[in-house]
């Protein structure tokens, strides 16, 4: 079986990596490993068998304050209030959409007309125009919802009532 050059360089480096773990366990670290454990170690690290073993002594204490105490320091009359506290997962004002809006839009009913009124088609015979808005096919001067139509475009019909005037457009 013949090896290619690439295959013998692969060997070749797993080799290398095997000599050196080989030197690395025997001359450079033979006292570690598993088999170097021994009950003498374990006086290095001590567990705390008690509470009080591992409490700061009086001095300690004294010398350091608590967070509880340095905010009372600062802060001589504070008192909680649940009551005003926001809730810390809420976005804030400036981050809401409606934050800069000011107080709520009153509805124009030209707009709500054109909403619920859509502009289907437009038939334009010469002097003859005819809309069909909604369900319902008008002429000129024909109402609809106290609405009359006034003129007809290609693509839009104006329609008007007590002076304000509406442009429908068609759909796309």
């Amino acid at each position: 079986m013949a090896l290619a050059k690439r295959q013998k360089a692969l060997i070749g480096i797993f080799g290398l990596g095997l000599l050196g773990l080989a030197v690395d366990r025997v001359f450079l670290r033979p006292q570690g490993g598993p088999g170097a454990a021994s009950a003498e170690t374990s006086e290095i690290y001590t567990v705390p068998t008690s509470p009080t073993d591992d409490a700061p002594s009086a001095s300690e204490e004294a010398q350091s304050p608590s967070v509880a105490e340095r905010l009372d320091r600062l802060w001589p009359d504070w008192e909680p209030n649940a009551v005003e506290a926001r809730d810390p997962f809420s976005l804030t004002p400036l981050w809401l959409d409606n934050a800069q809006a000011g107080p709520p839009a009153v509805p124009d009913p030209g707009a709500e007309f054109a909403k619920a009124h859509p502009l289907v088609a437009v038939v334009m015979d010469g002097r003859q125009s005819h809309v069909l808005i909604s369900d319902r096919f008008l002429t000129l001067g024909g109402q609809i919802d106290g609405y009359t139509l006034v003129s007809v475009g290609p693509k839009s019909a104006v329609l008007e009532r007590q002076g304000e005037q509406i442009v429908l457009e068609l759909a796309r």
